[in-house]
């Protein structure tokens, strides 16, 4: 249980700071999101399960502030969280390379299906910010992947067998 109100508060602190803090950081109109960064670090590691969680999480959440597009962004994160978890069984958790190029290839692919899926619904956005954001979100993931990694090897977020 403290698992999941520590995610789900951890989730709740990054969509704030989405939309507060990053927009004073922003690069020819693109900032990170520290949410999906998140998302996508917790679902390397954490696993299949866990990323289908955290994906529906992140993207209800970012869904909140999308205007005309509710549960576009849950679908495509929990798409790119289960991507991830994939990622995430064939690697060393412990190394943070692979991590930080699959996030910015995951949001390279985030961009695209957003784009896409706006464009089928006729709500046009501009495709050129997809790959600055990307690198933006692989420059956080840099910072943030250590921490996500210590965070999930603390006692009470480790899942444990039952049997």
């Amino acid at each position: 249980m403290k698992r999941i109100i520590t995610i789900l508060l951890l989730s709740i602190l990054f969509l704030i700071l989405d939309n507060t803090l990053m927009p004073f950081f922003s690069v020819k109109g693109a900032y990170p999101s520290l949410l999906f960064v998140f998302a996508v670090c917790y679902s390397i590691i954490a696993g299949s399960w866990s990323a289908v969680f955290i994906g529906v999480l992140s993207g209800l959440l970012q869904d909140v502030y999308l205007t005309n597009g509710l549960g576009i962004n849950m679908l495509i994160n929990m798409l790119i969280c289960l991507i991830a978890a994939e990622i995430g069984k064939t690697i060393f958790k412990d190394k943070s390379l692979i991590p930080i190029i699959s996030s910015f290839f995951l949001s390279i692919l985030k961009g695209i299906l957003m784009f896409a899926i706006l464009y089928i619904v006729k709500q046009y956005t501009d495709g050129k910010l997809i790959l600055y954001i990307s690198i933006y979100n692989m420059i956080v993931t840099i910072f943030m992947y250590k921490k996500v990694y210590k965070l999930s090897n603390v006692d009470f977020m480790m899942k444990n067998w039952k049997f």
